[in-house]
């Protein structure tokens, strides 16, 4: 009996040493010993996260898409995930992550640089809108032109056209933020870039609204 209880100690003990905790960013609260600290990079496009884990198991930490990382401050952009990423940090130890983003409001100012003022929120509406996209990429290249899709930019230029229309930004107020952040003031630019991509992803959200 004595071997058999230290035994099922060790195995107790195993099996609390090799558990994991693994949660969405914007579900962590209080109760786990794990800190997400979001900080801008002066951008809309990216992130950078820092991940502290003080507790004594391995923790993994997902960015799914839809994660919304919203902005204290009312005249900056709040960002949302719009590349799906996760992170493993073992026990007491941090890393660090750079997560794809865009931005949620067109009539707002990108995210001061070293911004780190931020709460955490999920769109689930959102996240059904891009697994969509990605689980449908063939069909909606060929919908919209696979040429407007074959590079990074090409691929966060239209999602972000899709976060935007989703959100119901007008095309005024996206011409003006891609002049300023996306274009360096060409106005012209921005105003093609928006003639080319919005007639898209109406197309793109059409096709969405009409399949199950």
């Amino acid at each position: 009996m004595k071997i058999l209880t230290s035994f099922l100690s060790l195995f107790f003990f195993a099996f609390i040493a090799s558990a994991q905790i693994e949660l969405a960013f914007f579900e962590l609260d209080n109760s786990v010993d794990i800190d997400v600290i979001a900080k801008s990079n002066g951008t809309f496009k990216s992130i950078n996260i820092t991940v502290s884990n003080s507790s004594n198991q391995e923790s993994i930490i997902h960015f799914p898409l839809g994660g919304v990382f919203i902005n204290s401050e009312e005249s900056e952009q709040s960002l949302v995930v719009v590349s799906y990423d996760k992170i493993t940090v073992p026990a007491n130890i941090v890393k660090t992550i750079e997560i794809e983003v865009a931005c949620a409001d067109a009539d707002k100012k990108a995210p001061r640089k070293n911004r780190t003022t931020w709460d955490y929120g999920y769109d689930p509406k959102l996240e059904e809108l891009l697994l969509f996209y990605y689980d449908n990429t063939t069909l909606i290249e060929y919908m919209t032109g696979v040429n407007n899709h074959d590079t990074k930019i090409k691929r966060h230029n239209f999602l972000q056209m899709c976060v935007w229309v989703y959100y119901g930004d007008d095309k005024q107020h996206i011409t003006s933020f891609a002049t300023t952040y996306i274009f360096d003031g060409d106005k012209d630019a921005a105003e093609a870039f928006v003639d080319v991509f919005y007639p898209m992803v109406s197309i793109f959200l059409e096709l969405y609204k009409n399949i199950d």
